[in-house]
């Protein structure tokens, strides 16, 4: 299954280092300053809030990502936000290397597999979804590093001498697959690939073994136990009140988000596939040559090694059709995984034009050329548009309304931008305790309203705590100060008198 034993010195190495190395430094320069809004980034305040109280955060709850999120923030406590960009691009970082490295391990043997290698890293690094999401608080890096770790350790498994089984890779690679889904369940995405590419050796599985694969994937699956346990402790960010079994099943299972998968008509599915074939044409040296370049690349891998073809296509297939069909407008950031197995395919599109060359010291200045060109066109195009080093409209937004709200002030919000900057503020980083956020569209679930009346029990004084939106709004009218964050159309008047509008809108 597979290639033959690669060196593994410091010189084979080379390409994963250098193209993390370069990579961490891409998103250093790029990296947002603290809170941000950029890049859809909204999120980021509510998952930096439910690790800096010990909280739960939106569907699925992500605990992987909130175990890791925490360490992040207690190795920097001055900036908690500033923390959690540096772990995104932390981890997007490391899968770029891994990916590198992948591809020199899988690539046959040339004076130029190691430029080639560094290619796949780069074009990974710098495909501009992957970077939009390596410079904010969000779950997606961590995403791309655990599908580029199943893989290495898939790679690993299959390079095992013949009278090995290798368990020791298949353990590492189920713990890993378990710990991942504590972060993004998606990556289930990549399980029939990698099982695809197990089965294809038909390794000697004895029933010790597969107990084994079992437990070390359940041991990994643990992580969710932190969930209800977290929930439990009462924090004011608390999603799903999943110290029940229906409050973790509706949090886990994504239970806001299920209408959002399938049920589109034909003209949007038709818009939404030209849409995921204009990103297609983009994520690789920043034009439409990087996807060429892959295409050569599956197809040269198809007739060289047809079963890590299938293995990495099948991934990128499923990965693809998801994004394609959730319906929500930032749902291509679920082809991330995806664009990594057209990196793996770039290099070998590269390997082989570079086979095409009759002199081998052009075909190697032919492929260190391309190393050099694709990834600075990416640079060049997608800089301005993934550079959030400027972007404090989070952070302006948060002081502005902290600033304006008088004592014991109720501040209605709707939408996620105002709602999670003011639980990061008031929540996380302990600023104006006397505040009160209020979200009236998370107002319709009763965990909500029980984690309100339990942080901010004033706010029902006199009330039922299943009582009307409206009622709670003219009741806190009358007794609080009241500012609504942004337009809230239904609630324009409360108890008679004109809602304050913060003077910043998010």
């Amino acid at each position: 299954m597979g290639a033959g034993r690669r060196p593994t010195g410091l010189g084979g190495l080379l390409p994963g280092l250098a193209a993390g190395g370069l990579a961490l430094a891409l998103y250093a320069a790029t990296l947002a300053p603290g809170l941000t809004w950029a890049h859809d980034g909204a999120d980021g305040g509510d998952l930096l809030a439910a690790a800096l109280t010990g909280g739960v955060a939106h569907p699925t709850g992500y605990p992987t990502y909130q175990l890791l999120l925490q360490a992040a923030v207690r190795l920097s406590p001055a900036d908690p936000a500033r923390a959690g960009n540096w772990l995104s691009a932390a981890c997007a970082a490391l899968a770029a290397g891994l990916l590198a490295d992948l591809a020199r391990r899988a690539l046959p043997p040339a004076p130029w597999r190691g430029a080639a290698a560094l290619l796949a890293g780069l074009a990974w690094a710098t495909s501009p979804t992957l970077w939009s999401q390596a410079v904010i608080t969000e779950v997606y890096a961590l995403n791309a590093l655990a599908a580029a770790l199943a893989l290495w350790l898939a790679w690993r498994w299959g390079q095992r001498s013949p009278s090995d089984v290798g368990w020791r890779w298949l353990a590492a690679a189920a713990l890993l697959l378990g710990l991942g889904l504590g972060n993004h369940l998606s990556l289930a995405l990549a399980l029939p690939g990698l099982a695809m590419w197990v089965w294809t050796a038909r390794p000697r599985l004895s029933r010790a073994g597969l107990a084994g694969l079992a437990a070390a994937f359940g041991l990994g699956l643990a992580v969710y136990l932190r969930i209800p346990l977290a929930a439990a402790a009462g924090s004011p960010v608390n999603w799903g009140a999943a110290q029940t079994p229906a409050g973790l099943w509706w949090l886990v299972s994504g239970g806001p988000y299920r209408e959002l998968l399938g049920g589109m008509a034909g003209r949007e599915l038709l818009a939404r596939l030209a849409s995921l074939v204009a990103a297609a044409l983009e994520q690789l040296g920043g034009g439409p040559w990087g996807a060429a370049l892959a295409a050569v690349g599956l197809w040269q891998l198809d007739r060289r090694q047809h079963g890590w073809w299938r293995t990495t296509g099948l991934i990128a297939l499923l990965f693809a059709l998801y994004g394609l069909f959730y319906r929500t407008a930032t749902a291509f950031v679920y082809l991330i995984p995806a664009w990594g197995m057209a990196a793996l395919w770039l290099a070998e599109g590269v390997d082989r034009l570079a086979r095409l060359f009759a002199d081998r010291r052009a075909a190697w200045a032919f492929v260190v050329a391309l190393t050099v060109a694709l990834p600075l066109a990416a640079v060049v195009r997608f800089y301005p548009l993934n550079d959030a080093s400027r972007d404090r409209r989070a952070e302006a937004f948060v002081a502005q309304a902290l600033a304006q709200a008088e004592d014991g002030a109720v501040i209605l919000t709707a939408t996620d931008r105002p709602t999670f900057a003011l639980w990061y503020a008031v929540y996380g980083l302990g600023q104006r305790r006397d505040i009160t956020p209020l979200n009236v569209s998370l107002y319709e679930y009763g965990w909500y309203r029980a984690t309100l009346a339990q942080h901010h029990p004033a706010l029902f004084a006199g009330l039922a705590e299943d009582a009307p939106l409206e009622a709670v709004v003219q009741a806190a009218a009358a007794r609080f100060p009241l500012y609504a964050a942004e337009p809230l159309p239904g609630l324009a008047e409360a108890g008679g008198a004109p809602l304050t509008r913060l003077q910043i809108a998010p």
